[in-house]
């Protein structure tokens, strides 16, 4: 993959495709985004609009999924299944400068190792048999189509923007905002990597602008507990927080990672603190309040 000099990006309203599109034209690359609104990925006849688009100078990001708040179900594992395989075969016979895959790291399972990109998937639900199915459609389309595929496997993300409410620090601090109080399962000793918003499109901007294809799984390395990024919180707000213990739901589990692939790839990339990630968090969702 060569730096493009376009990149079009399927999936542009949502979290991450908002960031990447704010990333990209920052650093002055020209971006095509589209929507469901402006494309329908699961109409064949609705890529249409990419005609005369695409081409050896182009790269195509796919962003696009029902995310598991639209639901774990067959039905949604259809449509994110349906939108990867039109694309794909959308794509045949056509040429491109490249192909962008934004996957999940719900493709692993859990266990006390380390994450790398070598280790086994184990994908549990609806949400993430869906994302391992696009990547494995996308990879093989671009291997038919001749197109360097890069395929990220982001781990969870928080920051301003997010309108999902997965368990972690979005929803503390939409919670924050709202009473003040933040509910966690146990005493939150899962641990898991906590990736800032802005982070994951800086990595996916320098990766793609590299013209660097493979699988990278997108993560900080530093696993942190949900009682650490609360603790991290109550220091954050200039008033009292009301924590609540759940029922746990499930045995506690942790994820880590190792990314020594993704630190050869972006050697000089900084990530951002944890505190000035929720710091900013805190401040989009209204828990705190601006400087």
């Amino acid at each position: 993959m060569t730096e493009p000099e376009r990149v079009v990006i399927l999936g542009a309203s949502g979290f991450l495709g908002r960031a990447l599109h704010a990333r990209l034209s920052g650093d002055g690359v020209e971006v095509v985004a589209h929507s469901s609104r402006t494309l329908d990925l699961t109409r064949p006849a609705a890529f249409g609009v990419l005609d005369g688009v695409l081409g050896p100078e182009t790269a195509l990001v796919f962003a696009s999924a029902l995310t598991p708040d639209r639901g774990q179900t067959p039905a949604t594992l259809l449509t994110n299944t349906m939108m990867a395989t039109n694309l794909a075969a959308y794509l045949d016979g056509r040429r491109l400068g490249g192909l962008v895959y934004i996957g999940s790291d719900a493709v692993y399972g859990f266990d006390n190792e380390a994450v790398t990109e070598d280790t086994p998937v184990a994908p549990a639900g609806y949400y993430a048999l869906g994302k391992y199915a696009g990547e494995r459609v996308m990879e093989t389309a671009a291997r038919a189509a001749a197109i360097p595929l890069l395929a990220l496997r982001v781990t969870g993300v928080y920051g301003p923007g997010d309108s999902h409410a997965s368990y972690g620090p979005n929803a503390f601090a939409r919670s924050l905002a709202r009473d003040r109080s933040v509910r966690i399962f146990g005493a939150g000793e899962e641990e898991r990597d906590h990736l800032y918003v802005d982070d994951v499109a800086g990595i996916a901007a320098c990766l793609l602008r590299s013209g660097t294809a493979g699988v990278f799984n997108v993560a900080t390395g530093q696993s942190r507990s949900f009682a650490d990024v609360v603790k991290t919180l109550r220091d954050l707000v200039p008033y009292e927080v009301a924590v609540t213990s759940l029922p746990r739901k499930s045995a506690i589990t942790h994820r880590r990672f190792d990314i020594a692939r993704l630190t050869r790839a972006v050697p000089d990339f900084r990530f951002t603190p944890l505190p000035d990630g929720l710091r900013a968090t805190l401040r989009a969702f209204g828990a705190i309040g601006g400087e």
